[in-house]
């Protein structure tokens, strides 16, 4: 099995927006979709970041904190304040959209379709300054 690639899972998150593929048809029908989505759109920006670190700077693509890597993007070896506080909301919000609380709604599509073509264009930014920086 190949490893979840931040293209892999935003391709996966998609499907499940459009209720297609192998878990799309069923994650609809079972209700469990919104979550697992902001959990897979989530994953795809973590792994974009840890890309972007390890063509930038390797040691810190080495670190084991998310949050750490994510504050670091404010560097001067990160992309920008802009897309460093973009990534830090976009961040937050799927992390909330990921955890259950009886009193809260899961997210909606329109939400989820927002947050996958925003972390797409934050991916693409990150690779974008990589590609500069390298």
């Amino acid at each position: 099995m190949t490893a979840p690639t931040p293209q892999r899972c935003l391709a996966a998150a998609d499907q499940l927006l459009r209720g297609t593929g192998l878990l799309g048809a069923s994650a609809v029908t079972g209700g469990w979709w919104p979550r697992a989505c902001a959990c897979l759109i989530r994953l795809a920006l973590e792994g974009g970041i840890d890309t972007y670190w390890r063509r930038v700077k390797p040691t810190v693509a080495a670190c084991r904190q998310g949050r750490a890597k994510q504050l670091m993007l404010r560097g001067r070896l990160g992309p920008g304040t802009e897309t460093a506080r973009r990534v830090a909301f976009t961040w937050a919000t799927l992390s909330a959209a990921t955890h259950h609380h009886c009193y809260e709604l899961a997210p909606t599509a329109a939400e989820l379709r927002r947050l996958h073509t925003e972390v797409s264009t934050l991916l693409a930014r990150l690779q974008a300054n990589a590609n500069s920086t390298s």
